[in-house]
């Protein structure tokens, strides 16, 4: 249960995250609204893909993922916005809730280990690839 309970946070933090990305390309406007509309909306796919493949590992375990909003707010880090949000202070938001995020993947990956399971440990490498190459991507997009 402590691989499921890891995959769980996971699941919630990137759920919360999956919502604030849409609430970003839905409200991004001004002078870099064509350069960030269309990079959170792949960013929100994306995501809608991974939490699906978390929640299923999920069961494959033999587990109940996580499911409600109310549950992954309640057990999330990462936080919604509040209020309007300037374009490239939505970007450093994501700079920094991947962050978090990869915190997360890289918990789950240890204790994937610990338990031998091949399975869990490979989907979150994979993701954690993805993920850091997209930290770095958005981090040199708001670097002065």
């Amino acid at each position: 249960t402590e691989l499921v309970d890891s995959l769980n946070a996971l699941l919630c933090n990137y759920s919360v995250l999956y919502q604030k990305i849409r609430n970003f390309h839905w409200n991004v406007k001004g002078p870099e609204f064509f350069d960030v509309h269309e990079k959170f909306e792949e960013e929100y796919l994306l995501a809608a893909e991974n939490i699906d493949d978390v929640a299923e590992r999920v069961r494959i375990l033999g587990f109940t993922p996580v499911s409600t909003l109310k549950e992954y707010l309640a057990q999330a880090e990462i936080e919604e916005p509040s209020g309007e949000v300037a374009a490239m202070d939505m970007v450093r938001a994501i700079v920094a809730d991947y962050e978090t995020l990869i915190s997360f993947i890289v918990d789950a990956i240890d204790l994937a280990s610990e338990h031998g399971d091949v399975g869990t440990k490979e989907m979150l490498q994979a993701m954690l690839l993805t993920k850091e190459e997209k930290h770095w991507m958005f981090s040199a997009f708001v670097a002065e």
